[in-house]
């Protein structure tokens, strides 16, 4: 089965995927020729992440999946923690000098079984499924009324649609259908516009708040 990280390897882009090795949300795990061959070596504990960002060796596109404590599953304290890991990582990138040419992509692997009202577009055989949050957060992503800067984009995405956007990045071919016809998260960004360089310091929530 052939996966992005091989168009990236063949194509000489630079790639790590941090995620926990030998664990169940490790998907590169189940792709037999990553998991047995030499590109297993960039299959890296999450918590390599912040480290490579500090010894400015993070490479050009990153995978990051939080440990199984902070999945943000919810009914238990693993939202507040979760959520404040995800927040630690998006402050270590903005406060480095990859802030300026970064594109951070955050989706959610499920709806968490809530109800949505909005029939899910069927475009072929697997069509999609209820909607779910993903959140654009870089330089170039379009500014908006939001007093932190931010806007809604009411494009409709899907999962592939992030793999098309590094593969348009990269200069690289769709691998299948269902990603040459995904948007590649065309209304989140304006790269006409200069980038907004400035670096925040998201606060941390206080979990012993949650029961």
């Amino acid at each position: 089965m052939k996966v992005l990280p091989d168009e990236l390897q063949s194509a000489g882009v630079s790639w790590k995927y941090y995620s926990a090795p030998n664990h169940w949300m490790n998907a590169l795990q189940a792709i037999r020729h990553v998991r047995f061959g030499p590109e297993w070596q960039k299959v890296l504990d999450p918590a390599n992440f912040l480290t490579d960002i500090k010894r400015r060796q993070l490479p050009a596109v990153s995978w990051l999946v939080p440990p199984e404590s902070y999945n943000e599953h919810p009914g238990g304290p693993s939202v507040c923690l979760g959520e404040n890991w995800t927040i630690q990582q998006l402050n270590g990138i903005m406060q480095s000098p990859y802030w300026s040419s970064t594109a951070v992509v955050i989706v959610w692997d499920d709806f968490g079984g809530f109800y949505d009202h909005v029939p899910p577009p069927h475009f072929d055989i697997m069509g999609l499924g209820p909607r779910m949050p993903a959140l654009v957060i870089s330089p170039w992503t379009k500014p908006g009324s939001n007093p932190n800067g931010g806007s809604i984009d009411h494009t409709t995405y899907e999962f592939s649609s992030v793999l098309r956007f590094i593969e348009d990045l990269h200069h690289l071919p769709a691998m299948t259908q269902r990603d040459a016809q995904a948007s590649p998260l065309a209304g989140a960004f304006d790269f006409t516009q200069p980038p907004n360089l400035s670096k925040l310091v998201l606060p941390e929530q206080n979990c012993s708040t949650f029961h």
